[in-house]
């Protein structure tokens, strides 16, 4: 992976959560999908858990009023196996505001056939604090 093609996986996994294109989201994802959140780990064993999961964080967008998600490149590592670490900071913008803190995240990348795709986010932010659901307690991802 170079770090252009980073870049534009970090576009693709931003810009689509903007446009609502849950096809763009899925084309980036390898299932199963987990996440590790500050509310606990997250596994999303299949697409429909997926679609799911990609709706709430679009309510929890909605309540934010985010209109524009940035994620900055900070380092990628080369795992020599067909992985990759990239590591990145997200910021939650309205009209150019944040509305959360930045914060750091590292996902895990493979080469597929299919172009780059990631099968894991630690310290993905989670959208537990505004949809009021916990994956843990409710069952919901």
């Amino acid at each position: 992976m170079t770090e252009a093609e980073f870049r534009a996986f970090l576009d693709d996994i931003s810009a689509c959560f903007t446009r609502f294109d849950f096809a763009l989201w899925r084309s980036r994802i390898l299932l199963p999908f987990s996440l590790v959140t500050r509310d606990g780990p997250v596994l999303l064993p299949d697409e429909a858990a997926l679609a799911r999961n990609f709706e709430l964080y679009l309510e929890s967008e909605r309540i934010l009023c985010v209109d524009e998600v940035y994620r900055r490149p900070i380092s990628l590592e080369d795992c020599r196996d067909g992985t990759w670490i990239g590591t990145y900071e997200t910021q939650l913008l309205c009209r150019g505001q944040r509305v959360t803190p930045p914060y750091i995240s590292s996902a895990l990348i493979h080469a597929t056939p299919e172009g780059w795709r990631m099968s894991s986010i630690l310290n993905a932010l989670g959208h537990h604090s505004w949809t009021g659901t916990h994956p843990t307690r409710e069952g919901k991802t």
